[in-house]
């Protein structure tokens, strides 16, 4: 047993360096920080952005124009 410097692990990295699935998803597209947020958050706080969220696209449906 060691300290963990030079074993034979790999090199060390930070967290800062997504690697495997994270990396594909960033490379995707995907706000993985986003999502590492919002999973920080209580469910009653994502149920409360939700609400906000589904309140505001409703209020956008109404106030949209009428098609002929």
């Amino acid at each position: 047993m060691g300290t963990g410097q030079g074993s034979s692990q790999g090199p060390q990295r930070t967290p800062a360096e997504p690697t495997g699935a994270i990396r594909a998803a960033v490379e995707y597209g995907i706000d993985v920080e986003m999502l590492r947020a919002n999973l920080a958050l209580t469910l009653a706080e994502r149920l409360r952005r939700h609400q906000i969220a589904l309140n505001t696209v409703e209020m956008l449906r109404k106030a949209k124009p009428k098609e002929k």
